[in-house]
């Protein structure tokens, strides 16, 4: 076949990746992961140089799918509607052979206003300031040249680092996973944002006898299948279990095809805004003729004057655009973006003309409630829904809803958000068939928890050990101790399963906690304090949000503040469902791998939590922040190590409860 440039051509010219005019037209903007699989369908065999423009980040995954035999000499790639992560986060060139050059270009990041030096000097808690990524999109562009003929699917993996967080799984014995002549929808499964392939070694010399190339491989079609299992020998074994992938996106062995598909790196609530205010806004969802129609409907708020301006996380919810879009589509990137800035979602006007159009609509039902918009008001003729979605998903969308702000609000959010995650996720599914195939998927988490009052950490323990997620070591110190342990402490270790090391007093709050770190043996380490308080599902939304940021640090933030001397809760502003640079250092999850890249925790007797933070960042980690329900810091007068007045934490605080509010912990 001749080789020639492919450029998928637009109206405009473009610019280089330095920012220099080139004379070639511009590509054009591709926007469904259909359009890009129809693009690598008529893809030559070789390109020597492919330039490509992408609306958003997550179509750059279906690039990954792209068969091993089509290679290029130079991919330009330009994703128009890019947003940061983090202000501060640089991206990294993955692993790609043949590399002979690679430039990148970000769009500027404006200089932020000045510090508010007077506030932060009196001890002000500046963390919930609006430290997001900008607000605007902009497009970023990658140019990459490669010496020789390079798969296509192979630099596009080596990119997407570049332009989006992306981590590979961080443990120990987790089975190596591949891809054989799939489509977009297998991404869903997958744990990380990129498709692996069928990865083999990077040298001949390394070939070995029954080495497979992936012990697990999601497989597109019955021929290949055939084709693998057929194929027993050892000396050049592609992939050791084979699972066929049905035209859902389904484990085809699952029986699951007619249940909604969740992929949770892009069916997620990552940027939702977390406006501390009445939305103007809402939509209401109908359907006909095979669309869905997104209608903006007014709620009647207006904007208060408190808290002040300054303060504010910015009220964005203008008044939306109303959109269409196919019934039968998976719902993309830029309209999980859409829905983001929208509260809730009326569904009363939904309609189906039959069963088949009611499964599907729960498809897309389920995808947006991942997002973390609020659905709500789901016909009684939606009569499959418990069936379907699960009785507890059902129930929250058929619930009717008024616009609310706060506890009110995440409280109908957050489960509902949770449930479809962990109901439908793809991943969670390929975990529990991979579980019955004798492989494991799901990290295990080791809690470590240091205590000078062994006393005031019995309830801790007690949640500890109520916590509903399964993979769960639990590590206590007793450091240096004034008082003995007691029946209680005692009695509470047992029921939780803890082992219990002691450390003298004089040994630094740091040490001890890299002590126990050296114990424990889970995939995921988590930092959990002796004296706030713990829903039994905080390890789970921890694990959730770990698989769905991919981010190298995830945690909760102390929005909920119960003041132990005079019973008095409040509810604090705090950017959460974003990427960060702190988290709360009592609810604070950190892989194995990032932590033992980092060298644990330092010898310090203070600001361990800081120091974490400080060098997971230096080493080009990034953190997340999760929601803040099942969790409550608690502040009381027997010290803190955060030396914080109380009166200056009351500050800023929309919401205050004369008493503990329970509803938190239990949400």
């Amino acid at each position: 076949m001749e080789e020639r440039t492919v450029v998928v051509t637009g109206p405009s010219a473009s610019r280089t990746a330095g920012g220099v005019d080139d004379p070639r037209p511009a590509a054009a903007r591709l926007t469904t992961a259909a359009e890009i699989e129809v693009l690598l369908a008529g893809l030559p065999q070789h390109s020597p140089e492919l330039r490509l423009e992408v609306e958003t980040l997550d179509l750059l995954r279906v690039l990954t799918l792209a068969e091993p035999g089509t290679t290029v000499d130079r991919l330009v790639l330009t994703v128009s509607a890019w947003e940061r992560p983090l202000d501060t986060w640089v991206g990294r060139l993955g692993r790609v052979v043949h590399v002979q050059s690679c430039a990148v270009d970000y769009p500027v990041v404006e200089e932020p206003a000045p510090t508010r030096w007077a506030e932060l000097a009196a001890g002000v808690d500046l963390s919930e300031a609006a430290d997001h990524p900008a607000d605007t999109l902009a497009p970023a562009t990658v140019d990459i040249r490669l010496s020789r003929p390079t798969p296509l699917a192979d630099v596009a993996r080596g990119v997407y680092p570049l332009l989006g967080v992306d981590r590979r799984q961080h443990g120990y014995g987790f089975v190596e996973l591949g891809t054989v002549g799939v489509t977009s929808a297998a991404l869903a499964l997958l744990p990380n944002r990129t498709a692996p392939g069928t990865p083999g070694p990077p040298s001949v010399h390394l070939e070995g006898a029954g080495l497979s190339h992936a012990d697990l491989g999601l497989v597109g079609t019955q021929a290949a299948l055939e084709e693998l299992l057929g194929d027993q020998d050892p000396a050049r074994t592609l992939v050791g279990h084979p699972l066929l992938l049905d035209p859902s996106g389904h484990l085809a062995l699952t029986e699951r095809a007619e249940l909604p598909l969740v992929d949770l790196n892009l069916h997620n609530p990552i940027g939702r805004r977390h406006i501390l205010e009445l939305s103007r806004w809402t939509l209401a969802l109908t359907s006909h003729d095979g669309d869905l129609t997104f209608r903006p409907l007014p709620t009647g708020a207006t904007n208060p004057a408190w808290p002040p301006a300054r303060n504010r996380v910015r009220d964005r919810t203008e008044k939306p655009a109303q959109w269409s879009r196919p019934a039968a589509a998976v719902l993309s990137g830029r309209e999980v973006r859409q829905v983001r800035e929208v509260e809730a979602i009326d569904l009363s006007g939904l309609e189906a003309v039959d069963h088949d159009d009611e499964l599907l609509l729960y498809r897309r039902l389920a995808e947006l409630a991942a997002t973390g918009s609020i659905l709500h008001s789901l016909p009684a003729s939606f009569t499959a829904a418990d069936d379907v979605l699960g009785p507890t998903l059902a129930r929250l969308l058929r619930q009717p809803y008024r616009p609310s702000t706060g506890l009110v609000r995440d409280l109908r959010s957050v489960p509902q958000r949770r449930e479809a995650m962990q109901r439908f996720g793809g991943f969670l599914e390929l975990a529990a068939g991979a579980a019955t195939l004798g492989h494991r998927l799901l990290p295990t988490v080791s809690v470590v928890l240091s205590t000078m009052r062994p006393s005031r950490v019995v309830d801790v323990l007690l949640a500890l050990a109520a916590q509903r997620y399964p993979h769960l070591e639990i590590a206590v110190a007793v450091h240096g101790a004034a008082e003995p342990v007691g029946a209680a402490f005692e009695d509470a270790v047992r029921v939780a399963g803890a082992s219990v090391f002691h450390h003298d007093r004089a040994t630094p709050f740091g040490a001890v906690l890299a002590d126990l770190a050296r114990h424990t043996t889970g995939d995921l380490v988590v930092k959990i304090d002796d004296d706030d308080v713990y829903g039994p599902r905080v390890i789970e939304d921890l694990v959730l949000a770990h698989l769905y940021s991919n981010a190298d640090v995830v945690g909760k933030t102390t929005e909920y503040l119960y003041f132990e001397d005079i019973d008095h809760t409040a509810h604090r502003r705090f950017a959460t469902e974003c990427y960060h640079t702190q988290v709360a250092g009592g609810a604070m999850m950190l892989s194995r791998a990032m932590l033992n890249e980092i060298g644990g925790w330092r010898p310090s007797p203070h600001s361990t939590d800081r120091s974490i933070l400080i060098r997971v960042g230096h080493a080009g980690g990034i953190c997340y922040r999760t929601n803040s329900l099942g969790y409550v810091y608690v502040r009381h007068s027997e010290g803190h190590t955060w030396k914080q007045a109380d009166s200056l934490l009351l500050r800023n605080t929309p919401e205050q409860w004369p008493r503990f509010m329970p509803e938190i912990i239990e949400a």
